[in-house]
This record gives C-alpha cells, sequence and structure tokens, in this order.
C-alpha cells in the first residue's frame, strides 16, 4: 500500500514539474456559448421565427388544397428548416472557433478543448467567447 501511494505521488509531481511554465489549457462550454451568446440566440429566434412563419402559411393553405399536397408542403417546410438550422450551425461553429483561436492566440494558450470530464483543468475561456460572439 505504501508503494503505491509513493507511486502515486511520483506520477503526480512528475505530471506536475513537467507542466510548470507550459502554456495553459483553455475550455469551452459550448452548451453554455449555445445558451448565453447573442450569436447563438439571434440565430435560434430565426429559426423559431422561419417556422412560425411556415405554420401560419400551412394552417392558411389547410383549407384551400388536398391532403397529399399538405404533405408534400410540410415536408418541403422541413427539409428547409432542417437546412436552414445545418447552416446557421456551421456558421456559429466557424464563428466559435475564429473567436476561441483569437482568444488563445491573446492568452498564449497551448490549445483549446471542448468543456468535458477531464483530469486536469484547464483555463476556462467560455465568457470570452460569449463576449465576443455578438
Amino acid at each position: 500500500m505504501t508503494w503505491v501511494l509513493v507511486g502515486l505521488l511520483a506520477v503526480g509531481a512528475a505530471l506536475t514539474a513537467g507542466r510548470c511554465g507550459a502554456p495553459p489549457v483553455g475550455v469551452v462550454d459550448t452548451q453554455r456559448v449555445l445558451n448565453e451568446s447573442v450569436k447563438a440566440l439571434q440565430y435560434q429566434k430565426q429559426l423559431d421565427d422561419r417556422e412560425k412563419q411556415m405554420v401560419a402559411e400551412l394552417s392558411a393553405i389547410a383549407t384551400q388544397v388536398g391532403a397529399p399536397e399538405l404533405s408534400a408542403r410540410r415536408a418541403r417546410d422541413l427539409t428547409e428548416l432542417g437546412q436552414m438550422k445545418r447552416d446557421l450551425e456551421g456558421q456559429l461553429a466557424q464563428q466559435l472557433s475564429k473567436v476561441a483561436g483569437e482568444i488563445a492566440r491573446e492568452g498564449q494558450l497551448k490549445a483549446v478543448l471542448v468543456k468535458g470530464p477531464v483530469w486536469f483543468g484547464g483555463l476556462d475561456i467560455t465568457q470570452q467567447v460569449i463576449d465576443r460572439l455578438k
């Protein structure tokens, strides 16, 4: 048991010594960025507004067209909405990557990781990313 403790302490000391002076690692909580950044909320509002518009258009023509045509229109609308969502997610991912890269360079971070379970902590740059995604 004593040797196990000594071994663990030695490994911990080696890892700590190896990190002295090394640039820190940044961490971004993407879920928080999605929930709090102005840009992500703007994109979500665009999606919500388009979906409401589609629902209103479908309701307006529901009594004027047959069921097959209404189903086809609904399917087209869902496809369009899905494509719009993918496009906006892609734009947000590019912007997030750009901003995280800028923050990493400014803070001389070695790397930026997506927040998740990790053994060693990193510098959380989530708020800085949110602030810049306006």
